[in-house]
């Protein structure tokens, strides 16, 4: 299995703040094996662990890491945003997300939160099962679907992120909006246009900006930084917060950079504690952006 987290929806919503010096992820080479394609229909297992829902789905698009199911009660498309980390199964095989044909049948174990998006993601995912082969016109009638998630970014959007952890009841993600950001792109006509804000995650008195995230840990936690587009690098710096009512950075507190691991699709890994404004700044083929969030127990 491919150890790595990929954000495959486009959302909206851009918002300001700063850009800072941090420290880079180390990159993190591809150790994925090629499994056997599949073909025929598996028996389902329907023995769910407590507490997980068990869910009927098609695969309606299946490009690589770039999946989409359709719930097959609701009719619902969603993304399996963390799929490569599931337990991916057929015929009894271990097989990898890039086995997945559109018009497979899978049995889709997990917690069963959705995030609120079109379509809706589901980082929450443990296991999928094959059930039935299907064929691939099965998945034809999702086709217009299909072509709005998948369709081309708009280039004069900057990426947004998603943050994932787990905590002892769940698995939460956190939307990471661009809170500061340098970004160019071409036009049609082949002239390049270029977007800069620039604006800082705290204000001078240390309180935190309104549109920073927040991230409710018990203890040191393990996360994962996911992006609508690859970025080519991440650096990520930390701020203690003050002991204070309201969230806001210590003003005696010194900044430390933060150890990453960055996956081969631009997803870094890496770990935070309850208490400190996290600063991600990102850097993509069209520039840089900087996403922040801060914990709180």
């Amino acid at each position: 299995m491919k150890q790595s987290k990929k954000l495959a929806v486009v959302m909206a919503s851009v918002m300001a703040l700063g850009l800072v010096a941090l420290a880079g992820c180390a990159v993190q080479g591809d150790t994925s094996d090629q499994a056997p394609a599949a073909k025929n229909a598996a028996q389902p297992d329907n023995n769910a662990p407590d507490g997980q829902v068990v869910s009927t789905a098609m695969v309606a698009y299946a490009n690589g890491n770039e999946v989409m199911f359709v719930d097959q009660e609701t009719q619902t498309p969603y993304i399996p945003t963390n799929l490569d980390a599931a337990t991916i199964i057929y015929d009894g095989q271990d097989i990898d997300e890039d086995d997945l044909i559109a018009g497979n049948i899978v049995q889709v174990t997990g917690n069963g939160i959705m995030l609120e998006s079109y379509p809706g993601q589901y980082p929450g995912i443990t296991k999928v099962e094959v059930v039935e082969q299907g064929n691939p016109a099965d998945a034809e009638q999702y086709a217009d679907i299909v072509d709005t998630v998948f369709a081309s970014p708009d280039q004069s959007q900057v990426p947004v992120g998603n943050l994932e952890y787990k905590t002892t009841d769940a698995q939460v993600a956190v939307m990471l909006n661009p809170v500061a950001y340098e970004w160019e792109w071409v036009q049609q006509d082949g002239t390049t246009d270029e977007a800069e804000v620039s604006a800082e995650a705290f204000n001078a008195d240390g309180t935190l900006a309104e549109t920073v995230a927040d991230a409710r840990i018990t203890g040191a936690a393990d996360a994962f930084a996911a992006f609508s587009v690859n970025p080519t690098a991440i650096e990520i710096e930390r701020r203690p917060l003050a002991t204070t009512d309201a969230p806001a950075v210590d003003p005696t507190g010194q900044d430390e950079n933060v150890a990453c691991t960055l996956g081969e699709d631009g997803a870094a890994a890496f770990s935070m504690e309850p208490g400190f404004l996290y600063e991600l700044k990102a850097t993509f083929p069209q520039g840089e952006a900087e996403y922040a969030f801060y914990t709180v127990s």
